[in-house]
C-alpha cells in the first residue's frame, strides 16, 4: 500500500508536534508539511499539490481559516481530500465544514487509533466523522424546527437520512432504527427518488444545503 502523505495545517506549533507524535508510529502515512494558516496551506499547495493526499484541517486560524481554505482546496486541487481536525463540536462549524467540501470531521480529543481510522477512510474515498459529531449531527435533525417545507420525506425518511450522512451501513442504521437492513435500503432508494438525485454523495450534499442535517 502506498503511504498516506499529509499537510497538517494548525496554528498552534504544540498541537502540531503532538499530532505527529500520535502519527509517527503508524506505518503507511507521513506528515510532509505542515502549515499554521489556510493561505500558507495554498500557497503549499499551489507548488506542491502533488506530494499531498489529505489536508488535516484546523478551523481557526489566523489570516485564513479552515473553511476558506478548505473552499478554495476543492475549486483548485479537486484531488486532495481534506479532513477536518479540530476541537469544535458545534453543530454550525460541522456543517460549513462539510458544506466546504471536508469528506470527515474529527475531534482534537479523539484517540491515536481512530484519527488514523479517519485518515485512512477518507483516504479511501469515504466520510467519517468522529461519534461526538454524528450525534450533533443527528441531534440537530430531531431538533431543527425549520425542516425544508419543500421536503416531501417522511419523518422516517429524515431520521434514516440524518445516519446515512453520517457515513453509517444499512445494517448498522437498522439496527439502531430497530427496523431491517433491507427496509433501510428501501427507505435509501425512496429518498434518491424523492430527492431527485443520483447516488449517496449527491443526496447527503442535499440534505446539508437544505438543513435536513446538521
Amino acid at each position: 500500500m502506498e503511504t498516506i502523505k499529509l499537510l497538517l495545517a494548525d496554528d498552534h506549533l504544540i498541537i502540531r508536534d503532538g499530532i505527529k507524535l500520535m502519527l509517527k508510529k503508524s506505518s503507511g502515512m507521513e506528515i510532509v508539511a505542515e502549515a499554521s494558516n489556510g493561505s500558507e496551506v495554498i500557497s503549499y499547495l499551489e507548488k506542491y499539490a502533488s506530494k499531498i493526499d489529505i489536508v488535516l484541517m484546523d478551523i481557526n486560524m489566523p489570516k485564513m481559516n479552515g473553511i476558506e481554505a478548505t473552499q478554495l482546496i476543492m475549486e483548485k486541487f479537486k484531488n486532495i481530500k481534506v479532513l477536518a481536525l479540530t476541537m469544535h463540536a458545534e453543530g454550525t462549524y460541522i456543517t460549513n465544514m462539510l458544506k466546504a467540501g471536508a469528506l470527515g470531521y474529527v475531534l482534537k480529543e479523539s484517540g491515536t487509533d481512530e484519527l488514523i481510522t479517519a485518515i485512512k477512510t477518507v483516504a479511501n474515498g469515504q466520510k467519517y466523522y468522529s461519534n461526538e459529531v454524528s450525534v450533533t449531527m443527528i441531534n440537530s435533525l430531531m431538533n431543527d424546527a425549520e425542516k425544508p417545507k419543500n421536503s416531501q420525506l417522511s419523518e422516517r425518511e429524515l431520521e434514516v437520512l440524518a445516519h446515512i450522512a453520517t457515513g453509517e451501513t444499512n445494517k448498522k442504521i437498522g439496527d439502531k432504527l430497530c427496523i431491517s437492513g433491507r427496509t433501510v435500503e428501501t427507505h435509501r432508494r425512496n429518498i434518491l427518488s424523492k430527492l431527485d438525485v443520483k447516488n449517496t454523495a449527491e443526496m447527503i450534499r442535499y440534505a446539508i444545503e437544505n438543513r435536513i442535517v446538521a
